[in-house]
């Protein structure tokens, strides 16, 4: 889904995205399978990481906008923010 969003962008673009992550909550979370995890709020969801994101953006050839930012929700979840130019 990234990659068709990203070939669609135009030279220049931005590409701004809110994903649920482990980052933070590294400890609270179980791992099921592949990247699908288990919260404390009860909900099984596919989870990035830094490293998962730095991956894709060396991938597409995308630059960081912003350092990756991550908001831990009381300890149920946490959402990173992942903003990238395409070059």
């Amino acid at each position: 889904m990234v990659s068709e969003m990203w070939r669609v962008l135009a030279p220049g673009g931005v590409f701004f995205s809110r994903l649920a992550s482990t980052i933070g909550v590294e400890d609270q979370v179980t791992r099921l399978r592949d990247r699908w995890h288990h919260l404390p709020d009860g909900s099984d969801r596919f989870l990035v990481d830094e490293a998962y994101l730095l991956q894709i953006t060396s991938r597409l050839g995308g630059e960081l906008l912003d350092p990756l930012k991550t908001t831990v929700v009381q300890n149920m979840r946490a959402m990173t923010t992942w903003v990238l130019r395409k070059t």
